[in-house]
């Protein structure tokens, strides 16, 4: 049999003001007819499906379209657990119900975990779970972070090695892992994240929490990565839906087509203000602009031609941001005030006073100095 492997909608994303709620629509419509073309009946969604805890009724609604389409249009099942992002009374409500028709919703750690079987393959539904929740499980069992709670719990579990068995979950897997901006953490620390070796026993691991699409060590232990870009530090994402064939555990990957993703450029103001710089100008867009100094209003400016323009940086800025974070507070707090002045100059202009302006600087440090003092 063949499933498709999903997670992180975050339905209802909204990045610099601008909602995603309709790429996101085309999203998740395209992938169902994707489905319904390649006669996959089968769909995991390994949670983070709403982008928060409490979504918009737009969300809400979204959602309800998607899942009632696959069930009684396409007649597409669908097995979905909760992330972090996820309240699991909301996405739980009335999946009881549900389950008899095809949707099958798992939010809650349970002593037994939950499965659904199909032919000779057992689906098992993980949601996110913290070592609290373990704990009020099994009250003695000693656990102090994600590693041990999650290696108690499997081991607590019993799989019948006559079926592939195959795990739904949502955790930070892989100290090696490529992560994203986007992504709320698990915990401080790094005590969040958990070793792939403790997945040995399943064929398949489907992965949520993780943007970026990858392995986790062997190929069948898998982030399918989210739908779409939801930062500018995921551009280079290769955003995929994850296929995979129970027969041989044959994975393949495939590519959605939304009409606008998230793009970054480098260029000069100039070079953005010409018309054919850049051929997609309906995209949602971060320029980096190599100028050496700040051009005023660029941003309006550059919203003429570009008008879902969400960020600009300058690239001398950047760095002097980067040689910034390694001056001591301690050093800033010993300079005089010229000084700082000279220093800020520097930073935001990317060069030195010249002898002229630093006497005009300090003439007038002088007066506010003699002000201060009459007052």
């Amino acid at each position: 049999m063949k499933f498709v492997h999903i997670a992180d909608l975050h339905i209802g994303k909204v990045i610099h003001q601008y909602s995603l709620l309709e790429v996101q629509r085309e999203l998740l419509m395209e992938l169902l007819t994707y489905m319904d073309e390649q006669d996959i009946r089968l769909l995991v969604i390994a949670g983070d499906v709403y982008d928060r805890l409490i979504p918009s009724q737009e969300a809400v609604n979204l959602l309800d379209d998607f899942l009632s389409q696959a069930l009684l249009k396409y007649h597409i099942q669908v097995l979905m657990i909760s992330g972090n992002h996820d309240s699991k009374d909301r996405l739980h409500f009335a999946s009881s119900i549900l389950s008899e028709n095809g949707l099958h919703i798992e939010t809650y750690l349970k002593k037994e975990m939950a499965y659904v079987e199909y032919d000779n393959v057992r689906f098992y539904l993980l949601p996110f779970a913290k070592p609290s929740q373990v704990k009020i499980l099994y009250p003695d069992c000693e656990v102090q972070n994600y590693q041990e709670a999650l290696d108690y719990y499997l081991s607590q579990q019993s799989l019948d090695k006559h079926y592939q068995n195959i795990l739904i979950t949502h955790q930070f897997v892989g100290r090696a892992s490529i992560t994203s901006e986007s992504e709320v953490p698990l915990s401080v620390g790094g005590s969040e994240i958990i070793d792939a070796s403790l997945f040995d026993d399943f064929d398949y691991v489907a992965l949520g929490h993780l943007h970026a699409p990858q392995k986790v060590g062997r190929e069948t232990v898998r982030y399918s990565g989210s739908l779409m870009c939801y930062s500018f530090d995921e551009v280079n994402q290769d955003k995929s839906i994850v296929i995979v064939d129970t027969d041989g555990m044959v994975i393949t990957t495939h590519h959605l087509h939304p009409h606008q993703t998230l793009k970054k450029y480098q260029g000069t103001f100039a070079q953005f203000m010409q018309e054919d710089f850049i051929d997609k100008k309906d995209d949602f867009l971060a320029f980096e602009l190599l100028d050496e100094n700040i051009v005023p209003h660029a941003i309006e400016q550059l919203r003429v031609l570009y008008p879902y323009l969400l960020q600009i940086t300058y690239q001398f800025l950047m760095k002097n941001n980067q040689h910034n974070t390694t001056r001591s507070y301690q050093t800033i707090e010993q300079m005089d005030t010229l000084s700082l002045f000279q220093q800020f100059y520097q930073d935001v202009k990317n060069q030195q006073l010249n002898p002229s302006q630093l006497e005009i600087v300090q003439s007038l440090l002088e007066k506010a100095g003699e002000a201060c003092e009459d007052s």
